[in-house]
């Protein structure tokens, strides 16, 4: 909590907006971001994407990437975070994609399996991770992941 907490003054204090594009953390992380009193001051809003239909109709994501790549890559994420960053005109986004388990994964990406891409105007950060647990432990570290990366790329531009 307290990595959340620390997210939450330096986005009021910033004046920094936040938008998310979620897959695997199917709305997790803008659940989190919410849970701080105030968080309407720079959470924006954002689009859980599960099914790759939303993922290419709602955040440009090419279906000729997925179709080589798997929506789990980092260049989907890179496309949701982009995506949203300017559907939302925000200053920052996050985007998930991965394989929360138990079904799924591919031999190049397992189960636990987790993109994560932060976005802004400046840069786009990617991130792998493979997470042990079950479903919902990797869903949590994933989201928790996320909002820690999210808070690293504020700290590097701010």
């Amino acid at each position: 909590m307290s990595s959340l907490y620390n997210l939450h003054k330096l986005c009021i204090a910033k004046g920094v907006s936040v938008a998310v594009a979620e897959s695997c953390t199917s709305g997790i992380i803008a659940s989190k971001l919410t849970t701080l009193s105030g968080s309407s001051s720079y959470f924006k809003g954002g689009i859980v994407a599960y099914q790759n239909e939303i993922k290419t109709k709602f955040l440009a994501v090419s279906q000729s990437i997925i179709d080589e790549k798997t929506e789990v890559s980092s260049d989907v994420v890179i496309q949701m975070a982009k995506s949203i960053l300017e559907k939302f005109n925000t200053d920052f986004s996050i985007a998930t994609s991965g394989y929360a388990g138990p079904n799924g994964g591919t031999n190049k990406n397992p189960i636990g399996t987790v993109f994560i891409a932060i976005a802004s105007e400046v840069d786009v950060a990617v991130s792998c991770f493979i997470f042990l647990g079950n479903r919902q432990s990797i869903v949590n570290q994933a989201s928790e992941s996320a909002l820690s990366l999210l808070l690293t790329e504020i700290k590097k531009q701010y």
